[in-house]
């Protein structure tokens, strides 16, 4: 019996790049792509925007992530906006997954800043707080497509650090030493794992004796898509709630509010990179 060849229910590659050439013939110099709630970047100059469902075939799921791609100006610099990305928990495959952060890559976008909405595991650590991810542990990997396995947290926090991680350390505390306005961020590992569910209270007892700082459901694929590439990728966590003892921990609307209220320094902090 012949067999059908079954169309993907996005695009390829090399069709999301055309598309956005057509849009824009320049290269833009910087990607961001932002997470649960967070909401940087608006009424950039010479923006220009489409729509998830046009340049790569699919609408993200998850409220809070609005699903639109823009370019925008940055003090004359070209950058691009992503709002909103694909996870595994949604029943996605691997390849939607990274899509979006394998065209900027593909395109030849230099640097990419990914962030998402984090639990904080480390109890010094406050709602509202922005942590740059220096090491994560990894229970997303390609192992998940290609056997259907949940592989095991890997067993030392892989280093994530380069030059625009350095890059935007030194911002941030130059904003801090000079802005009232604007708290140090924190530093530390993040750990991915599938969701949706947020975690048990045993399973945060074992992440924290992992040396975890924050965990999420997203980011990992995209720095694991990054590694090796010309593209240089960092990634920054809006911690929106955090587990300390005796205290409830919220769920998702409270995770897009926090993140509402940290994407003011959020903003703030990214201009000041490019």
């Amino acid at each position: 019996m012949e067999q059908i060849a079954v169309k993907p229910l996005y695009q390829p590659v090399n069709q999301a790049i055309e598309l956005l050439k057509k849009l824009s013939p320049e290269i833009p110099q910087a990607a961001f792509v932002l997470g649960s709630g967070v909401n940087v970047l608006e009424s950039l100059p010479e923006t220009k925007t489409i729509s998830y469902q046009e340049v790569f075939g699919k609408s993200p799921g998850v409220v809070g992530h609005a699903g639109s791609l823009s370019l925008g100006r940055v003090g004359g610099k070209l950058v691009a906006v992503l709002r909103g990305r694909f996870h595994l928990y949604e029943g996605y495959d691997w390849d939607l997954v990274i899509l979006a952060a394998r065209t900027m890559i593909e395109w030849g976008v230099p640097k990419l800043y990914l962030t998402n909405a984090a639990g904080g595991l480390n109890t010094n650590f406050n709602v509202g707080d922005l942590m740059l991810i220096k090491g994560y542990r990894d229970h997303l990997s390609p192992k998940f497509k290609q056997t259907g396995l949940i592989p095991a947290l890997a067993k030392e926090a892989t280093n994530c650090q380069n030059q625009l991680t350095a890059h935007i350390s030194k911002t941030a505390k130059a904003l801090a030493s000079n802005d009232n306005s604007f708290r140090s961020i924190q530093e530390g590992v993040y750990v991915g794992l599938l969701g949706p569910n947020y975690e048990t209270m045993d399973e945060i007892e074992m992440l924290k004796k992992l040396k975890c700082d924050a965990v999420g459901m997203s980011t990992v694929p995209e720095l694991l898509t990054a590694s090796g590439t010309k593209t240089e990728a960092a990634a920054i966590s809006v911690v929106t709630n955090v587990w300390k003892p005796d205290e409830a921990m919220g769920g998702h609307e409270e995770v897009l509010q926090a993140a509402k209220e940290a994407s003011e320094r959020l903003d703030k902090l990214f201009r000041a990179c490019i």
